[in-house]
């Protein structure tokens, strides 16, 4: 299983380099102790980071449960959302996949594998990151709706009679997406919260070392939470005008349940044959694919869906999964889901079962893209994990 910790040594590098740059241009003793702190907190330094180096420094669980009340809550982000139209002034623990579909169709005595519990568990688990049975109502929940909106917006592709179709395929990607914006945004949230206890009990030196590398990180957060806040608009405008022309989306049902779900966003690199599609920078425009992978009907489907014209990145990956033999379609999907999704769950006695060999591949694909991510990332036929035909596709 991948170990956390073995990437430590690439993380202190990018720190030490980010110090080095020291783009926060931080001083031990400012000459004005009233003057805004060097961390760029909004603070003045005699009440920011004059005696950091001697606060307790938080123990991990409460550093985790601080980071974690940032994913609490949120507003409605339905596209009408209002005060008079919304059931609450915030948003409930909505579902990406549905609880009595999606999730129940895949679950086990109320419940289903997945990595979140894990990673939230690295210090006791000593860095070693592995599936947690996790009860299905935790299970793919985000602060995306009020009750109100969950139930009447997504009420379409919640009937036991739910069909594969270009509208089914448009709700499922903007519940996808949504996700992905809400969680953004509470990253953001947690990550500005984070630099404030971070360096409690550090040297000045460490102190320096992080903040410099926080703030930088948070560049990238930022243009991410940016770029999906602009995807959101795209389908928030479609909804409004019930014009879904500029909205394109691949749907395929296989012919069983599948022992896995998944729904979120990505920006996808390289294309189910190692092939570059785009190039992922700061400042760069960018092309993202909604992926929502769930039970219809009496199947488990898979939709795409997408802004861009037929020449985007994301058309030209979704071409490279048509273009990959029926056979091994529910495979590829279940590398594609592992390596680009974290909002992941499984069957238990499946992932328990599976063959070594398979299992130690889709153990790497847990941490795949933490630091960068390999072309051939997504080239895994012949894996093995999953026997499934194609129903049907459409789009």
């Amino acid at each position: 299983m991948p170990d956390m910790l073995e990437t430590r040594g690439d993380f202190m590098s990018m720190a030490r380099s980010a110090g080095a740059l020291n783009l926060l241009a931080a001083v031990e003793k400012p000459l004005n102790a009233y003057g805004p702190c060097w961390c760029a907190s909004g603070k003045s330094w005699k009440f920011c980071h004059k005696n950091r180096e001697k606060q307790q420094p938080l123990p991990f669980g409460r550093a985790n449960a601080e980071r974690l009340k940032y994913y609490a809550t949120g507003p409605c982000q339905h596209p009408q959302a209002s005060a008079t139209t919304c059931s609450s002034p915030s948003s409930i623990k909505s579902h990406t996949i549905q609880r009595r579909g999606g999730l129940g169709a895949i679950a086990e005595n109320g419940h289903v594998c997945s990595t979140k519990k894990a990673f939230s568990d690295l210090e006791k688990r000593g860095g070693q990151v592995d599936m947690e049975k996790i009860g299905v109502g935790q299970a793919s929940t985000f602060p995306g709706f009020c009750s109100y909106h969950d139930t009447e917006l997504f009420r379409p592709v919640e009937q036991v009679n739910s069909k594969l179709d270009a509208y089914s395929g448009f709700l499922l990607s903007l519940r996808a997406v949504t996700y992905e914006l809400a969680i953004k945004g509470s990253q953001l949230r947690s990550h500005v919260a984070s630099k404030e206890f971070i360096d409690y009990g550090r040297s000045f030196e460490q102190q320096a070392m992080l903040q410099n590398f926080l703030s930088m990180q948070q560049v990238g957060i930022e243009q991410g939470l940016m770029d999906i806040t602009q995807l959101k608009a795209l389908y928030d405008d479609a909804f409004q005008s019930q014009d879904f022309r500029k909205f394109s989306f691949y749907g395929v049902e296989f012919d069983k349940i599948l022992p896995f779900a998944a729904a979120g966003a990505f920006m996808p690199e390289f294309d189910f044959s190692g092939a570059q599609l785009q190039e992922i920078k700061v400042g760069l425009p960018v092309s993202h694919i909604a992926l929502n992978i769930t039970q219809l009907g009496d199947n488990t489907c898979v939709v795409f869906g997408w802004f861009g014209g037929p020449d985007c990145a994301a058309a030209r990956f979704v071409d490279s999964y048509k273009a990959i033999p029926h056979e091994e379609k529910a495979n590829s999907l279940l590398v594609l889901a592992m390596e680009h999704l974290e909002n992941f769950f499984c069957t238990p006695s499946w992932w328990a079962g599976l063959a070594p060999e398979v299992s130690a591949k889709l153990h790497q694909k847990i941490a795949g893209g933490l630091q960068t991510r390999s072309p051939s990332a997504l080239v895994e036929l012949g894996l093995n994990a999953v026997t499934a035909g194609v129903a049907g596709s459409i789009g």
